[in-house]
């Protein structure tokens, strides 16, 4: 039970970050287990017993014994951190307004910060419930109070046709999963658990390349209907995007907070970095802005688990 070293009040039970953190550490100074797909970690549930893992845990056990192989009753499970949740998103207010007016967002999409710089186990429901309820009233509030406005019908035509020509239309050469893949690749490499300088910098200059890459793909399927290559080639698009502002946002902020752990900047920095990162689209790619961090009833103290 390595967590005592690095959370001994909390154990397991320490927030995800710090023990992802952990978990990578642990692999990294070669105290893994070693299989198939490389070093990994073993969670092993097998004192609860098999009538506690059934009763709390039957999806787990389900989901390891399809998936993996292993059946946590009799065996720990392979694990190693993973990206499982995104805590930035479109900048939106307590109604999920957007600064954009009539637009409304809830869910992953949204940035409400409710979450700050580490999401606790659960939150998301939050996220999902309560504030897809608040952005269904809020937008239903907005259209009936300021009704619907006439869009050019050709600029929706202008729009799509500029989407599809854009997609459909390339005859380059390059395949959409290969450039998904080596995104995959640069991400996993340099902007996962531990983060530096050099490795943020090697991140950005890859990333934009792959999105040089992108303008000559090429798919298969240039139907408009039913078209799944379609698809991927659209969210691979709006990946690069994300993936670019994620490294810069990155890159400008020196210190570690929360999810986002720099070995250049191991330490939170209040004075400076108590602050929401916004970034603006620009030709020249995200331009960064901030804004303060409203703090109500509880102050940031140092985190000891």
């Amino acid at each position: 039970r390595f967590m005592k070293n690095y959370a001994p009040d909390k154990m397991e039970l320490a927030p995800r970050d710090v023990v992802a953190r952990a978990e990578t550490k642990e692999i990294e100074e070669g105290r893994a287990f070693t299989g198939p797909h490389g070093p990994y970690i073993g969670l092993d549930l097998r004192h609860l017993g098999e009538a506690k893992i059934n009763e709390r845990l039957p999806l787990i056990r389900d989901i390891a014994r399809k998936l993996g192989g292993v059946d946590p009753v009799k065996e720990p499970i392979p694990v190693k951190p993973a990206a499982h949740y995104t805590m930035g998103g479109i900048h939106v207010n307590i109604k999920t307004e957007t600064p954009m007016a009539g637009l409304y967002a809830a869910g992953e999409c949204s940035c409400l910060s409710m979450h700050g710089a580490n999401r606790l186990g659960g939150n998301s429901t939050t996220d999902c419930l309560v504030f897809g309820r608040v952005a269904g009233e809020e937008a239903a509030k907005y259209a009936l109070k300021n009704g619907f406005k006439d869009i050019s019908q050709q600029k929706v035509l202008n729009e799509e046709k500029r989407v599809y020509d854009g997609i459909l239309g390339s005859e380059g050469d390059e395949k959409v999963s290969a450039i998904r893949d080596a995104l995959r690749k640069t991400m996993n490499q340099h902007v996962w658990i531990f983060r530096t300088e050099e490795g943020l910098k090697t991140a950005l200059k890859e990333i934009r390349m792959l999105k040089e890459r992108f303008k000559n793909i090429r798919i298969e399927d240039k139907g408009r209907t039913f078209n799944t290559q379609f698809v991927e080639a659209l969210q691979l698009d709006f990946m690069l995007e994300l993936a670019e502002v994620t490294v810069v946002c990155a890159l400008a902020r020196k210190e570690s907070r929360g999810a986002h752990a720099r070995r250049d900047y191991p330490e939170r920095d209040d004075e400076r970095w108590l602050v929401h990162t916004l970034a603006h689209r620009t030709v020249d790619g995200p331009k960064l802005s901030y804004i303060p961090v409203t703090i109500t009833k509880w102050q940031p103290t140092v985190r000891k688990y």
